[in-house]
């Protein structure tokens, strides 16, 4: 191992870890392929079997690498070997293959393709690290000019031999590399020697490229121009070549011109603008390709040049060209006319000016912990913003009263705010950018000018209400995002003045909730995370007179971004607040209670959404800087989400948060809650009546003694207009009102009569909201809860429980039979139970049946003394394991499975609410006939083929064969049972024992079968012969109970007949045959059959 390897796996301290953990095994592989690669042998004639070979290694190299595409940084420390050793092979076959095939007259045969799985692997570490990293190591002395030229010419010549795209592209970037030599090119230029000719079959026009092309420049900008109108990697790499050929000193008075021209001319002839021609309406993919080529070429050349005296003649053309609309339906050039726009403009400005050096001598870490004092601190050491002149308020003195920008610069300004409008975010983004970086380069009074026309965006078609906030209905999400993204960057680098932001942040909190619907769904996601990249930029920002401002604003700021993270629908908005917050707090120290807070939403805390709304926010609510600003963001934005899940999340956010600050709720939240629930808009007046529920429960002792707020509330469904109800949306409607009548029967409010007056017609009342929501609802599993809690609290008069005894019998559409089926489980009457016993075997449809069986769960879990009889309890139990033979199909499939799982359920509720069940029900009338159907049934399910079916019947099986004590720390086996039952469940509990008993560790082990089989003897007449020979019946009895009761019945040679028999004669059943190769297999593996005869 090499110095440098030992260096690099060292775990000393102080030393670099790499964390490429498999460089040994990588370098091994690499090491081979070069062996392979490097034989010169191999160059004329490689065997099929080495080729094959070689290409295995590097694809198993290449998946390697690839699994660090996320990391790619782990692979630093070894990329200078990996390539070194790639392109010393590589370099020295180039050479080879120049000397034989142009620099020699007699060729030598080396062939062509003979190092395409190395450029694979070379590809693979670009695509992985990036072409820019991994082009340092690659070699680049003057002799590899000429031969790589030459390599890339061939391949791209019309006799190649299945040239490879990756091997272009590798040679490519190469001679990227190779331009940038400090020599005259006529020094280096010896002369191709009969070249072959170019394949121009992806070339269009005859014309483009000058094929007759004699000195290396000309060739080299021809055989460029070639690979432009590729799609894919070789556009990139012919455009990053041309662009450093170009750069250099002996191309700037010819060659640059020239090929600017050239692609001036390339886009007007492909967009039609040649000539005062109009812009072509639709472009062909081949004109795409030819106008990306060449604006990807002018955005690499803009880059390196120094100067733009080269554009004199072509400014005006390439103005023309940017401002065209032909490219609407184009966002990839769109992107690139932004890009070069900007590159374009910087060319005609200064370099950036040097920043002021931050003093970070007065930074305490100290201070900045003591959070409790950052606010007097920051008032004390800021300076007054009142008492300075208007320049030192703006950030900066004026000293380019005189300066103007050119005439070319405000026209590319111009194309790049009208971008900040595009419909692309990858084209907005690349304005954004190009934006802050000319503004980072004028003089401060010009940069001003800029920030205040990209602030005014924000400003666009925004309107007010009528109590004066501003209306952002009409504003496009586009704009917003746009203008966002670009005071992001202005901000990052500082170009924000003090005055700007005082009058900008109270924008950024708009965009923060910046939530648009359209129709079912919303737009403004993108805008609200571009806010909190505002925000975390702000934080960068080192101005003393920055810091005043965000002293003053940084308790507004504080609760914008925790309510968005916690509150916020999409969980890439919640962690980009946290991130906002956190560089506030760990910069400035300005925000209340920041380390505490921050550490109650975090990344991984606001990352899941019930944990941010219910958990993250009641912690956070605790400070009490933070209490109203949560409830506020709570009850005015979220609960009126349009989305469903949000709404009910906020709901029950809310009932965590008003308790804590219930006369706010109250005295400013609660009128205007009020209002919305009779609202037009489904999603708001859901949202409230939701929520109305919820602050009714948990803060009901409070309204309820005032008279007026009780009476707010309690009439709060006779005002939501009967339209709402009959009409669109009228399920979701009466599923809040079912929410809202739930919580004030929780909560113990006077629905019931207690409190005389219209009390009994608001409990009739009540009743019929309910009717109406079990008919419309087609779920009722969310009403049934509710409604128990209503018939608890206020009970149902003769005629009600008739009306809802008679839906159940109603066959209508299905869907109400169904939910009152359901509902009859709220129910404690005889009749009622009879009922449910009844459909869960006759009930017309499989819907009843299953509801059928759920209500009865639900019964079992509220039994009276009444009605827990055993009479009951073995009704129930019948009904059930009748609703266990269930194979109903229809065309949606099995869906007799549905009524079997509740079946389980529900047994799993009756036998789990009561350890002495099964000794009572043994007892009784029956005997053990019902027990022992009651195991054999639950064994079938077992042996289902839907996993719920068999893990709901395990669970039911462990329940039977177990009871658990007290403690709930060992198990005990119920004995007070007849002897068939006892047999019964000792043979099943000898199955499991060996394994300790069915637990979590059991359901996760295999090799219960072949446990079971080690307690059996080899032969069945070796089990009978132990048993006659035992003295006494009970000693018989006993061992026979011990040898798991086989009674002669079971041995390991009748298994190995009955697995022989199951693989013989079903082979083309799978239900079959694959549990017995998987139980054979078990049995081998672990040598349970060893005891078997030797003939089986």
């Amino acid at each position: 191992m090499s110095k440098h390897d030992q260096e690099v796996e060292t775990d000393d301290v102080g030393s670099v870890p790499t964390f490429f953990r498999e460089h040994q095994q990588f370098f091994e592989y690499l090491e081979q392929i070069a062996s392979m690669a490097g034989d010169r042998e191999t160059w004329v004639n490689s065997e099929a079997s080495e080729k094959e070979e070689e290409t295995q290694l590097v694809r198993k190299a290449s998946g390697i690498l690839e699994a660090y595409q996320e990391q790619p940084m782990c692979l630093d420390p070894h990329l200078e070997r990996i390539v070194n050793t790639l392109m010393s092979v590589i370099q020295e076959y180039v050479h080879a293959l120049y000397e034989s095939t142009v620099a020699s007259s007699t060729s030598t045969g080396i062939s062509m393709s003979r190092m395409s799985e190395l450029f694979d692997l070379v590809y693979t570490l670009c695509k992985v690290r990036g072409y820019k990293v991994i082009l340092r190591f690659f070699p680049h002395s003057v002799a590899d000019v000429e031969p790589v030229f030459a390599m890339l010419w061939c391949h791209s010549s019309v006799d190649a031999v299945a040239p490879s795209w990756t091997t272009r592209y590798i040679l490519l970037i190469w001679l990227s590399l190779l331009a940038m030599v400090p020599f005259d090119m006529a020094s280096i230029d010896s002369g191709l020697s009969n070249p072959p000719a170019l394949d121009l079959s992806t070339v269009n026009r005859s014309g483009r490229i000058n094929t007759c092309a004699h000195s290396l420049m000309a060739k080299w900008i021809e055989l460029g121009k070639l690979h432009l109108n590729k799609s894919g990697c070789e556009m990139e790499g012919a455009a990053v070549m041309l662009a450093h050929l170009l750069s250099r000193r002996d191309a700037l008075e010819k060659e640059q011109p020239e090929f600017i021209s050239w692609t001036t001319r390339e886009i007007s002839e492909s967009t039609g603008l040649a000539a005062g021609d109009n812009a072509s309406k639709s472009l062909g993919i081949n004109s795409i390709l030819r106008i990306n080529g060449a604006l990807r070429v002018l955005c690499h050349l803009f880059l390196v040049m120094d100067s733009p005296t080269a554009l004199d003649e072509q400014l005006e053309p390439l103005l023309a060209i940017f401002q065209s609309d032909a490219f609407e339906q184009h966002s990839i050039t769109r992107k690139l006319i932004s890009k070069a726009s900007q590159r374009l403009a910087l060319l005609f400005l200064p370099p950036v000016p040097p920043k002021p050096t931050v003093d970070y001598n007065g930074i305490s870490l100290r201070e900045n912990l003591e959070s409790s004092t950052s606010s007097s601190r920051a008032a004390k050491e800021t300076p007054d913003l009142n008492h300075l002149d208007d320049d030192t308020a703006d950030g900066c003195v004026d000293q380019a009263e005189d300066i103007e920008l050119s005439a070319e610069v405000e026209a590319f300004v111009g194309i790049l705010l009208q971008k900040l409008h595009d419909k692309d975010t990858i084209v907005r983004w690349s304005a954004a950018k190009g934006v802050a970086r000319i503004a980072e380069r004028l003089p401060p009074v010009l940069a001003q000018e800029i920030v205040g026309a990209v602030a005014s965006i924000l400003q666009e078609e925004t309107l007010e209400d009528e109590s004066g906030r501003a209306d952002i209905s009409m504003t496009s999400e586009f704009s917003w995002h746009g203008a966002l993204m670009s005071l992001a960057e202005l901000s990052r680098r500082g170009l924000l003045p003090p005055q700007m932001l005082r009058e900008t942040i109270p924008w950024i909190v708009r965009g923060l909730t910046y939530e648009i619907q359209r129709g079912n769904y919303s737009v403004g996601s993108n805008v609200r995370d571009a806010a909190c990249y505002v925000m975390w930029s702000f934080a960068r920002i080192t101005n003393p007179l920055s810091k005043a401002v965000f002293a003053e604003l940084s308790t507004d700021m504080a609760t914008a971004l925790i309510s968005v993270a916690t509150f916020d629908r999409e969980p890439n908005v919640r962690r980009a607040a946290s991130a906002a917050y956190q560089e506030h707090v760990g910069r400035h120290s300005l925000f209340p209670h920041g380390i505490s807070v921050l550490q109650l939403a975090d990344f991984f805390s606001v990352g899941t959404m019930r944990n941010a709304f219910i958990v993250a926010s009641q912690s956070i609510a605790e400070f009490p800087e933070y209490r109203k600003p949560l409830l506020h963001h709570l009850c005015t934005i979220t609960i009126y989400h349009w989305d469903l899940k949000t709404r009910e999340l906020a709901a029950k956010a809310l009932g965590g948060l008003a308790p804590l600050a219930p006369e706010y709720v109250i005295s400013d939240l609660l009128p205007a809650i009020v209002a919305a629930t009779a609202s037009p808009f489904l999603a708001v007046r859901h949202g409230a009546v939701l929520s109305l529920g919820v602050v009714a429960e948990v803060l009901g002792p409070r309204l309820q003694n005032n008279v007026q707020l009780s009476e707010m509330v309690l009439s709060v469904p006779g005002n939501i207009p009967e339209r709402y109800i009959q009409d669109f949306g009228a399920s979701l409607t009466l599923s809040a009102v079912a929410s809202y009548i739930g919580c004030l029967s929780r909560a113990g409010w006077g629905i019931d009569g207690s409190q005389g007056g219209g009390s009994g017609m608001r409990q009739k009342q009540f009743f019929d909201y309910f009717v109406q929501a079990l008919t419309v609802c087609k779920e009722a599993q969310g009403i049934v809860p509710e409604f128990t809690a209503f018939v608890d609290k206020c009970g149902l008069s003769d005629e009600q429980h008739s009306i809802v005894e008679r839906y159940t019998r109603v066959e209508r559409s299905g869907t109400s039979c169904q939910s009152f089926v359901l509902a009859m489980g709220a129910l404690n009457g005889q009749g009622d139970f009879e009922l449910l016993c009844r459909l869960v075997t006759q009930g017309a449809t499989v819907e009843t049946r299953r509801n059928a069986a759920a209500a009865l769960a639900h019964v079992c879990q509220r039994w009276t003394q009444a009605t827990k009889t055993p009479q009951n309890e073995l009704a129930v139990t019948e009904a059930l394991l009748e609703g266990l033979l269930d194979h109903s199909v229809d065309n949606r499939g099995d869906v007799g499975s549905w009524v079997r799982k509740q079946c389980l359920e529900t047994l799993l509720v009756l036998c789990g609410s009561d350890s002495t069940l099964i000794t009572r029900m043994a007892a009784g009338h029956h005997g053990s006939d019902i027990v022992v159907l009651l195991l054999g049934r639950t064994l079938r399910a077992t042996t289902e083929k839907l996993d719920k079916l068999r893990t709901r019947a395990g669970e039911l099986l462990e329940t039977l064969l177990y009871t658990q004590q007290d403690d709930g720390d060992t198990a005990t086996v119920v004995t007070d049972l007849p002897p068939p039952v006892q047999r019964c469940l000792a043979q099943l509990r000898m199955c499991i024992l060996p394994r300790g008993g069915i637990n979590s560790d059991f359901r996760r082990q295999d090799g219960a079968v072949s446990s079971y089989a080690d307690t059996l003897p080899p032969t069945s007449e070796a089990s009978l012969a132990a048993k006659s020979s035992s003295s006494n019946q009970e000693a018989a009895a006993t061992a026979s109970e011990q040898s798991v009761s086989h009674s002669g019945q079971w041995s390991v040679d009748g298994i190995v007949d009955e697995l022989t028999r199951l693989l013989l004669t079903d082979r083309r059943t799978s239900k079959v045959i694959n549990p017995a190769l998987i139980v054979a297999d078990q049995l081998i593996e672990q040598g349970a059959l060893a005891a078997a005869s030797p003939e089986k």
